[in-house]
């Protein structure tokens, strides 16, 4: 995201929990930022406005994921997703609002997923803090237009990247009366990742947005056949919806 926004003309600071105030990686000047913690936050966005002078564009895009069934998600493993996939972007907002305001201009864009549009099997802690951020910005836009603060959310679908590697699995899972659909379900999520896009799709979403003066407040980016899965959520009913998510996933017995 940030590589491709640069490449595009943009003063872009990427942000990380490893990284230091102003140190380059790969090209991306970069910002020591934990979107878990209110000082860290409040730091880096602080430096970053003494430095830059304003602040344009917001991208919240940290997230993280987890799987596991609802009975089996204890509310400790719950609230490390929201910390980072609701709360944090919470942070950030609130953190950059008040400079946008008195500005009246400013963008933020929101990565949510498909996934907050209608409910995964198995990834439904996932799906209740990203259905967040879509309620939340939803509700934000509409306090925001009449002080000049445009907010977008981009909704994707299955791309190439790291998620699956920093997945939280809840620990019952392992002795679970889930178990077996659990891991089938598990292996078939992984392999639609595997063969998913390229993530760069997301990115030159993200530019095009930002190069719009009046964004929409949804947007989708998605394969063909993700598009046509979230049209039929809206289409069909909801029943007759979920029969055909339990039968991509061969959850029917």
């Amino acid at each position: 995201m940030a590589s491709y926004l640069q490449q595009q003309g943009l003063n872009v600071y990427g942000t990380s929990r490893n990284s230091e105030h102003g140190q380059v990686i790969d090209g991306i000047t970069f910002l020591k930022l934990d979107v878990t913690n209110d000082q860290s936050v409040h730091d880096a966005v602080s430096y970053l406005l003494e430095k830059e002078g304003k602040i344009d564009v917001l991208i919240n895009n940290a997230g993280i994921g987890m799987v596991g069934s609802g009975e089996d998600s204890t509310p400790i493993e719950m609230k490390v997703q929201f910390e980072t996939n609701f709360y944090g972007t919470v942070r950030l907002m609130q953190a950059v609002l008040p400079s946008m305001r008195n500005r009246k201009e400013g963008l933020i864009i929101n990565i949510s997923s498909l996934a907050g549009l209608f409910g995964l099997p198995y990834r439904g802690v996932y799906s209740a803090a990203k259905f967040a951020i879509n309620g939340l910005s939803e509700s934000m836009r509409m306090e925001l237009i009449s002080y000049g603060v445009h907010l977008s959310v981009i909704c994707p679908g299955d791309f190439k990247t790291p998620i699956k590697t920093s997945r939280i699995r809840a620990k019952k899972s392992e002795s679970s009366v889930y178990k077996e659909e659990f891991d089938k379900v598990y292996t078939l999520m992984n392999e639609e990742l595997d063969n998913s896009g390229d993530p760069v799709q997301v990115a030159k979403m993200a530019f095009k947005i930002i190069g719009t003066k009046e964004p929409r407040p949804f947007y989708l980016v998605a394969s063909a056949f993700q598009k046509c899965v979230v049209m039929l959520r809206y289409w069909i009913p909801t029943k007759a919806f979920q029969w055909l998510m339990m039968r991509n996933y061969k959850m029917l017995k």
